[in-house]
């Protein structure tokens, strides 16, 4: 018996086989390649499952593969300065502090440790080239960068799905420092608008994280539907208007690109797409689950004022809210957080396939 593999995936940052090029990544690389381009900082923003982690592999699996580029890859949550000066610190060129050790037999240290073994004692001393209290992470990073950049090695430091915290703030903040003093430092970011947006909102950060803020944003979008029908022909074997059908359920949202191939991949012959369906909600809601906690009272009424006019026009929309003179200030975060686009006046355009459903048998008080 053949085994059929699925070529969709659902696996985060992960493209596939049947992966849509969004030009974002391409970009990023062209820039940074370019000794005429002056753009250090890239923010990949999107919904969740938009389709962000994917192009931010791209540009780290590329970078990684360049002779003259160091690539460090960070996690959000962790420990940023430290880990990068970790990550330096391996490499060859950096002379980072080195420590003595000496062993004595039987020896008595003024104030250290005996160690204890056996029938004798041994005491082990460390004495440091450099003294402990002139020791900064900020000024070692800097040190470091600058050992690399004499090494004609420019570093790329890359953060996925990024959100604020004590540690990346200082991180930013050391980094932007590098800009000022002419170094070869690259930064590229993923992650939800909001959690970008939150490093400059606090006007005490403003100054520190200026080069933050002026970096250049790039949101991940809907994918095109021609690419999308062209795919799903492709890699499901079906014809165009059965693969328009199936584009029509996803409105372009990559990851429902994904789960809804997946699913028809997988089917079994006698099933049709309406048999999917349930699946296809299932997977859909539990990602929506995550987003919709997070969103405002306001927001929440919003949303479900605008599934309840049904025709996405203001009036309609208007017409269901608590408070309808709020509409065009949720109107405009709503967009921002990429819930909705605005391509006709008056008039907003869901993002989210099935979330009426989702608003419908979660969400309606």
């Amino acid at each position: 018996m053949t085994v059929r593999i699925d070529p969709f995936t659902l696996t985060p940052g992960v493209a596939g086989k049947p992966y849509i090029d969004m030009g974002i990544a391409e970009e990023i690389i062209a820039n940074f390649k370019s000794d005429e381009s002056f753009k250090y900082v890239y923010k990949i923003t999107g919904l969740r499952g938009s389709g962000k982690s994917v192009e931010y592999s791209k540009i780290l699996q590329t970078f990684e593969k360049e002779k003259h580029w160091l690539v460090y890859p960070l996690s959000a949550e962790g420990s940023g300065v430290a880990t990068l000066i970790s990550y330096l610190s391996r490499e060859n060129f950096i002379e980072s502090k080195k420590v003595k050790t000496s062993i004595g037999a039987n020896a008595s240290a003024e104030g250290k440790i005996p160690v204890i073994s056996g029938k004798g004692s041994v005491d082990v001393t460390k004495n440091y080239e450099d003294n402990d209290n002139y020791y900064d992470a900020e000024v070692m990073l800097a040190s470091m960068i600058e050992a690399a950049n004499k090494k004609k090695y420019k570093i790329l430091i890359m953060i996925d799905d990024i959100s604020k915290t004590r540690s990346m703030v200082e991180l930013l903040s050391i980094i932007g420092t590098m800009f000022n003093r002419g170094r070869q430092v690259y930064l590229v970011v993923s992650g939800l608008s909001k959690n970008i947006e939150d490093f400059t909102a606090d006007q005490k950060l403003s100054k520190s994280l200026s080069f933050f803020r002026r970096g250049d944003t790039r949101e991940i979008g809907a994918l095109d539907k021609f690419d999308i029908v062209n795919k799903y022909e492709t890699f499901l074997d079906i014809d165009a208007p059965e693969a328009k059908k199936l584009y029509d359920l996803t409105l372009g949202y990559a990851y429902a690109y994904q789960i809804l191939g997946s699913l028809y991949f997988n089917k079994k012959k006698s099933e049709t797409i309406e048999d999917l369906i349930p699946d296809y909600e299932r997977l859909l809601f539990k990602t929506y689950d995550l987003d919709w906690p997070k969103l405002s009272d306001g927001e929440q009424d919003f949303i479900r004022s605008y599934y309840k006019g049904k025709t996405g026009q203001a009036k309609d929309t208007k017409a269901n809210m608590k408070n309808s003179a709020s509409y065009n200030v949720y109107r405009d975060r709503l967009i921002d957080k990429h819930f909705f686009t605005a391509n006709k006046r008056g008039y907003l355009e869901p993002r989210l396939p099935r979330f009426n459903r989702y608003i419908e048998i979660w969400c309606d008080n």
